[in-house]
C-alpha cells in the first residue's frame, strides 16, 4: 500500500483543492544508530472547538502548533503502539522544531484504539488528562503523553493496565489523578463515541492502522496520507507538497 494516496471523501476536495498522491511505500523506520531518544513538548498547545474542512472533530483533542497554521497533521495514535513510540522519540521532535514551532503546521492528537485489549483505556486516559490541563498546564499532557509511550515492553501489551496508566499519572507534574479517574468513570461513553467518530474519518482516508497520519491544506483542501513511523525527511517533504498545492 502506498503511503500516500489519493483520498476520496466528503469535503476533501475543499477551497477547489485536490488530493496528493505521495509516493513510497509504507514506513517503518529502524533505529537509527547514534540517535539519542527524545520527546517533544510544543512551544504552543491549543485546543478547539471546530470541526476541520477535512472532518476532524477537534474538540478535546490535544493540538500541539500555532491555531493559525495552515497545515493540519492528523495523527492517529495508539499508547500500546510500538511503532508510535518510535514516531515519538525518532521523528516528531525534529516535525515540531521545524514545522509546529514554526507555525507552518499544527498536530492534532487522535486516537486509533487497535493494538490490544487496553487500547482504548489508554486512549481514555489520554482524552482525560488533557481536558484537566488543556487550558492551565497543556506542558502537563505532553510530558504525560511521553511518559505513557516510555511504559512500553520489549514485547507484547500485557504491561498495559489501570495499575500502570494510574502510576504514570500519579507522578506527572501538574496532574491530578484523581481528577482523572473521575474524569474516566463520568465520561468513558462520550469519549468513546468521539474517539469512533474521528476514527471513522481514518478508516474513510484509507488508515488501517498506527501510526497513520493525513495532511490537509486548511487554505487550498488539498490533503495525503501517510501510513506508519516515517522518518522526518519523508513528513518534511510531504509537508512541503501539502503546502504548494
Amino acid at each position: 500500500m502506498d503511503s500516500m494516496s489519493n483520498i476520496t471523501r466528503r469535503r476533501a476536495l475543499f477551497a477547489g483543492g485536490g488530493m496528493l498522491a505521495f509516493g513510497g511505500g509504507v514506513g517503518y523506520v529502524a533505529s537509527r544508530s547514534g540517535s539519542s531518544e527524545q520527546h517533544y513538548v510544543p512551544a504552543t498547545s491549543h485546543g478547539s472547538t471546530e470541526t476541520t474542512g477535512f472532518g476532524v472533530d477537534l474538540a478535546g483533542r490535544p493540538i500541539a502548533g500555532e491555531r493559525d497554521a495552515e497545515v493540519d497533521i492528523y495523527y492517529w495514535t495508539d499508547y500500546l503502539c510500538p511503532f508510535c513510540e518510535r514516531f515519538e522519540t525518532e521523528t516528531l521532535p525534529e516535525i515540531g522544531r521545524n514545522h509546529l514551532d514554526t507555525g507552518d503546521a499544527r498536530l492534532v492528537v487522535l486516537s486509533y484504539p487497535n493494538i490490544g485489549e487496553y487500547s482504548m483505556p489508554a486512549a481514555l486516559w489520554g482524552r482525560c488528562v488533557w481536558s484537566q490541563v488543556a487550558d492551565s498546564d497543556p506542558d502537563a499532557f505532553w510530558n504525560w503523553h511521553s511518559a505513557a509511550f516510555d511504559e512500553q515492553s520489549e514485547s507484547g501489551t500485557d504491561w498495559a493496565d489501570d495499575e500502570t496508566f494510574t502510576q504514570v499519572t500519579e507522578r506527572t507534574d501538574g496532574v491530578d489523578a484523581s481528577a482523572a479517574e473521575t474524569c474516566r468513570a463520568e465520561r468513558a461513553d462520550s469519549i468513546r463515541e468521539s474517539v469512533d467518530a474521528n476514527l471513522a474519518v481514518a478508516q474513510e482516508a484509507g488508515i488501517q492502522g498506527t501510526p497513520g497520519f493525513v495532511l490537509y491544506n486548511r487554505e487550498s483542501g488539498a490533503a495525503g496520507k501517510m501510513v506508519g513511523a516515517h522518518p522526518y525527511e519523508n513528513f518534511a517533504d510531504a509537508i512541503d507538497q501539502v503546502t504548494e498545492s
